[in-house]
């Protein structure tokens, strides 16, 4: 083997090496900066549930008797506040009665102490069985700041006759 070849590989070597170092650097500052502004970066905090956030009342809704104890519901209605703060980007989707997304109630924010009327609309009839505390529909609320199921009771009074 020649002097020249020998020098050449010597110098790949050495290119080499550099190269891996160099990248190694680079690899290890960028996660240096990445641990760094994840530490920086508040964690989320943990959502409350929707029953403490907000306050639902005024439930009333369009509905005809199935039996003594049972109606069926083809439109809802009630009030939501929100009590725990300001709520953004509000969705209520009914549990029951087959609603569509795009016609689910939704509130880009709703101002803390100040109610806002849902209107829900069903495709196919709810049925509900009385309880104690009134006729029972479920819903699921989500916003940035809370999320849950809520049961709300459409009393016997707001009923049509």
């Amino acid at each position: 083997m020649s002097k020249k070849t020998k020098r050449a590989g010597r110098k790949k070597k050495r290119k080499l090496g550099k190269t891996v170092g160099i990248l190694s650097f680079i690899v290890i500052i960028v996660v240096i900066i990445l641990l760094a502004l994840y530490q920086n970066n508040p964690q989320p905090t943990k959502k409350e549930t929707a029953d403490e956030y907000f306050e639902f009342s005024e439930a009333f809704a369009i509905a005809e008797k199935a039996t003594n104890d049972s109606i069926w519901i083809s439109q809802a209605w009630f009030n939501i506040t929100a009590v725990g703060g300001n709520a953004t980007e509000v969705y209520i989707f009914p549990f029951e009665g087959n609603v569509e997304l795009e016609n689910a109630p939704q509130y880009p924010e709703i101002i803390q102490g100040e109610p806002e009327l849902v209107n829900v609309i069903y495709r196919m009839e709810v049925l509900s069985r009385k309880e104690d505390n009134g006729y029972p529909v479920r819903f699921r609320v989500t916003c940035h700041e809370a999320e849950g199921i809520v049961t709300i009771y459409v009393p016997e009074h707001y009923l049509p006759p």
